[in-house]
C-alpha cells in the first residue's frame, strides 16, 4: 500500500472512530482569575471553573489538540501559561517579553505566535515546553496627536487553518503584516488603511483580510498579500432606536475605538463585527464584495443595559458566534439563543473519548 492510499485509511478511520465516539463540545471562556468551562450542547450550561493561580488581565487566549494544552496570556504577572487540559492544572508559565498579547497557534498545534505589546516582535514560541523558537521583528507605532492610547506594538495575530502564514497586526500602524510561518520570515505589508488598527481576521484562502480601524465603527477590506492594498470601507451604522435608548454614550470608549472585534464566519460567507459603545453585533454577507449588511442584532435583553463588547468568535461548526458581552447568537437565525458570563478570550474545543481532537480560535 503506498503513502496516500495509508493515509487516507487513517483519515478514514480516524473519522469513523470520531463519529462513533461521543464528541463532547466545550467552550473554554477567561473570568477574573481563571477559565469556565460551557457545555455548548446542552444550552451552554457551566460545567466547571479553573482556577489559575496569581493571574488575570487575560489578553488572549489558544489550545493545542497536538500536546492537549490550553494557553493565556496574562498581564498580571505578563506571561505565557500553558495548561494540562486532562488534569486541568497549570504545567508551566513563562515571561519571556514585555506585555505577551494576544497570541496565535499553527493548526498543527506546535507553535505559538505571542506578540510583546511593549517591544517590537513576535516570539515563536514551542507550544510544549514555552521555548523561544525564533523572533519576528516589526515595529514600534507612534502615538495620534488626539484621541491618545495607551501603547503602540505588536498586538493581535492570525493564522488560517492552512498554517502558511501569520497576520500580524500592531497598535497605530495602518498595515497588516504578513510572516511565513516555515521561515518566519515578513513576507510584506498589507495597506496603507486609513488609520492604526485593531482585531483582524483573513479569508482561508488568503485572498482578503478583513481590519478594525481607529475610529471607524466597522471595518475594512484589502488584499492578503505581499503589497496588498485597501479595497473597502465598510461603515456600519447603529440603528436609530438605539441611539435613543442611549442618548450620553461614554466620553471615554471601550478599547479606545468604535469597533474592536471582527471575524469571517467558517463558511467564509459573512463577516461580523461589533459595535463597542452601542452593544450591537453586525452581520455582512461577503460572497460579493464590497460587503453588504444581513443583521444588525442587539446583545442586551433590555434596553437600560449597556454591554460593550470587545471581540468576536466563532464556534467551530460555524453555529454559534460569541461576541463578548454575555450573547450566545445563533449564526444562521441571527437571534441571542442564551446568555452566559463571555469575555474577550474564549474558545471551542471539542473532545471524544476525553481527549482533545479539535480547537478554535479566538
Amino acid at each position: 500500500m503506498n503513502a496516500f492510499l495509508r493515509s487516507t485509511l487513517a483519515l478514514a478511520i480516524l473519522s469513523a472512530s470520531l463519529v462513533a465516539a461521543d464528541v463532547e463540545k466545550r467552550l473554554y471562556v477567561t473570568d477574573k482569575t481563571g477559565i469556565s468551562i460551557y457545555d455548548i450542547d446542552h444550552g451552554h450550561k457551566l460545567l466547571r471553573q479553573i482556577a489559575v493561580p496569581n493571574s488575570g488581565n487575560y489578553k488572549g487566549m489558544a489550545a493545542s489538540v497536538l500536546y492537549g494544552l490550553l494557553y493565556v496570556t496574562s498581564a498580571t504577572q505578563d506571561e505565557l501559561i500553558a495548561i494540562d487540559l486532562k488534569t486541568e492544572q497549570v504545567v508551566w508559565r513563562k515571561h519571556l517579553g514585555n506585555y505577551a498579547d494576544s497570541l496565535a497557534i499553527t493548526p498543527d498545534g506546535k507553535k505559538l505566535y505571542v506578540p510583546y505589546r511593549d517591544e517590537i516582535d513576535w516570539k515563536v514560541t514551542d507550544a510544549k515546553d514555552g521555548a523561544v523558537l525564533a523572533r519576528i521583528d516589526t515595529e514600534a507605532g507612534k502615538d495620534y496627536e488626539t484621541n491618545k492610547i495607551e501603547a503602540h506594538g505588536p498586538h493581535n495575530t492570525w493564522i488560517n487553518d492552512n498554517g502558511k502564514r501569520a497576520y500580524l497586526e500592531l497598535l497605530t500602524v495602518p498595515y497588516v503584516y504578513i510572516a511565513n510561518t516555515k521561515t518566519e520570515k515578513v513576507l510584506g505589508k498589507i495597506g496603507p488603511f486609513s488609520k492604526g488598527l485593531r482585531p483582524i481576521s483573513a479569508t482561508e484562502n488568503d485572498k482578503y483580510v478583513f481590519v478594525n480601524v481607529d475610529g471607524l465603527l466597522g471595518f475594512e477590506v484589502g488584499e492578503a498579500k505581499p503589497g496588498g492594498k485597501m479595497l473597502y470601507r465598510v461603515e456600519a451604522h447603529t440603528p436609530p432606536e438605539r441611539l435613543a435608548q442611549y442618548p450620553d454614550p461614554p466620553a471615554r470608549k471601550p478599547h479606545l475605538t468604535e469597533s474592536h472585534g471582527v471575524n469571517v464566519s467558517p463558511n467564509q460567507k459573512e463577516v461580523w463585527c461589533v459595535d463597542g459603545v452601542y452593544g450591537y453585533v453586525y452581520a455582512y454577507d461577503i460572497t460579493h464584495l464590497p460587503p453588504t449588511l444581513k443583521a444588525s442584532i442587539p446583545i442586551y435583553k433590555d434596553p437600560a443595559e449597556r454591554p460593550h463588547p470587545g471581540w468576536i468568535t466563532f464556534g467551530l461548526d460555524g453555529r454559534y458566534v460569541y461576541p463578548d458581552g454575555g450573547a450566545v447568537i445563533d449564526t444562521a437565525a441571527k437571534k441571542v439563543t442564551s446568555w452566559i458570563p463571555t469575555s474577550e478570550k474564549l474558545l471551542e474545543i471539542d473532545f471524544a473519548n476525553g481527549k482533545p481532537v479539535k480547537a478554535g480560535h479566538r
